[in-house]
């Protein structure tokens, strides 16, 4: 038989059985101690990263919708302007910006006709620079749209399994916008 090497001291040795991974005894206890002891801490991260996602609260959950939804924003308009001023330069920090103030307006929080590519400038020194975005955002979605937006609707309150469902929809997109 061709010469292997144990799976635990690394030696080269000539194996006896087909299948056999270790040169002696002593390694393969060793080596069947090791494995096992690898699958219990793996266990064991497992056990607590679920325990962890069991303990986020709704808050925690819309935090991390939040993030998703900004980078899929971000991903979409990575090609287009400021919508508010127009920059578009490769160095340049961009937010995904609300043209409707999510504290005005929570129910727009994760609507996509709502939210926009915008720099930091325009986003947070300019208060939103909300004129010349009203302007472009027209431009962009229609007059018609732009006046559903400003409508003020009842606020809508998603529960802990519609935010997973949306993370896990604006991840795909993500992915997708990646390709």
């Amino acid at each position: 038989m061709k010469s292997k090497k144990c799976k635990h001291c690394k030696e080269i040795f000539e194996p006896r059985q087909p299948l056999q991974y270790v040169c002696s005894p002593k390694c393969a206890i060793e080596y069947t101690k090791e494995k096992d002891r690898l699958k219990k801490a793996k266990e064991t991260q497992q056990f607590k990263r679920e325990a962890k996602v069991k303990m986020l609260t709704q808050s925690d959950w819309s935090q991390i919708l939040q993030r998703v939804f900004n980078q899929y924003i971000r991903l979409r308009d990575k090609d287009l302007p400021c919508i508010s001023c127009g920059a578009n330069e490769v160095d340049k920090v961009y937010d995904a910006g609300h043209y409707r103030s999510v504290g005005a307006n929570p129910e727009l929080r994760f609507n996509e006709l709502n939210v926009n590519k915008q720099c930091r400038k325009c986003n947070g020194y300019w208060g939103g620079n909300l004129i010349e975005y009203r302007k472009e955002l027209i431009k962009k979605i229609g007059l018609e749209e732009v006046e559903k937006l400003e409508t003020k609707t009842s606020p809508i309150k998603l529960s802990i399994p519609d935010i997973q469902e949306l993370i896990k929809h604006y991840k795909q997109q993500i992915k997708e916008l990646k390709l």
